[in-house]
């Protein structure tokens, strides 16, 4: 599967598959441009995918492999990809390609559903990456500190900022979560506030967006602050960044899709939780 050993400025597969190459310096669709790493391969299993890649299995994709390896007709490899072209084809361009050994047995014998296997990895990379997560309710919505004076939409009640608004405007918001129990990390207190963009922007949609009364499972990472309450997102390679106390509060984000989870998949999170512990207790060792 894919790796979790990255920084937060390199890729993730999205498209995780076994595949065997049919013809190279090839591609199925005239859009793609063809050179010596471009081939086309025939999808024997699909291992990881989001659900509108899962059928792919027994068709021809165009793949760029990547770094130096040669394309020959007939190898199997399994491929860690993300998508590239969409047409009357797609095309996919492979981060990695793994020659299949003993080790993929596992991997290739689950059986299930591939879209369900890229979430519950999606979950435990960020379970591993989490500095606390808890379970509990929203009690408030507001804004952050040092927000400019708001004006009120004409319908609703979403406050809406008076200040221009750039492309991307997170437009952010703090939930203040009332913590019933711990599962990972610790020194909270009976409440613990979770920073999230409550826009709608291509940038900012997959992030959770929460409301009052919402229950679930809060996967957090503590965040630096700029004024005006901005999260800073972590640089690449530079490890868990210090949280910024506000008043002794420390300062958590959300920006994940898995990072919120309702209580039907508690068991799924707990599954993740005591996978990331065993690992980490493995290396300790």
């Amino acid at each position: 599967m894919a790796s979790t050993d990255r920084s937060s400025s390199e890729p993730t597969a999205t498209f995780v598959f076994l595949g065997t190459i049919k013809k190279v310096k090839a591609a199925t669709m005239r859009s793609v441009p063809v050179d010596d790493r471009t081939a086309v391969v025939r999808v024997e299993q699909v291992v990881e995918a989001p659900a509108n890649l899962t059928h792919l299995a027994g068709t021809d994709v165009t793949v760029q492999m990547a770094g130096r390896a040669k394309a020959a007709v007939g190898r199997q490899f399994m491929f860690h990809a993300v998508g590239w072209i969409f047409g009357d084809s797609i095309a996919v361009r492979a981060l990695k390609q793994e020659t299949v050994t003993g080790a993929h047995s596992a991997v290739l014998a689950r059986g299930g559903n591939p879209a369900e296997h890229r979430a519950d990895r999606e979950l435990q990379e960020r379970v591993d990456e989490a500095d606390l997560v808890v379970s509990g309710k929203v009690v408030t919505i507001k804004l952050p500190e040092g927000t400019e004076p708001l004006t009120r939409a004409a319908r609703g009640s979403v406050p809406i900022s008076s200040r221009p608004v750039s492309e991307h405007d997170p437009k952010w918001r703090e939930a203040v979560v009332a913590v019933d129990d711990v599962h990972k990390g610790g020194g909270t207190g009976q409440s613990v506030t979770v920073v999230f963009p409550a826009s709608t922007d291509v940038r900012w949609f997959k992030a959770p967006k929460f409301e009052v009364g919402q229950q679930g499972l809060f996967v957090l990472h503590k965040s630096e602050v700029e004024p005006a309450g901005r999260p800073k997102e972590r640089s690449a390679g530079a490890g868990k960044a210090k949280a910024v106390k506000d008043k002794g509060t420390p300062v958590y984000t959300a920006l994940h899709p898995q990072d919120f989870q309702p209580y039907t998949q508690q068991q799924r999170v707990s599954n993740a939780i005591g996978a990331s512990s065993g690992a980490a207790g493995g290396k300790e060792k």
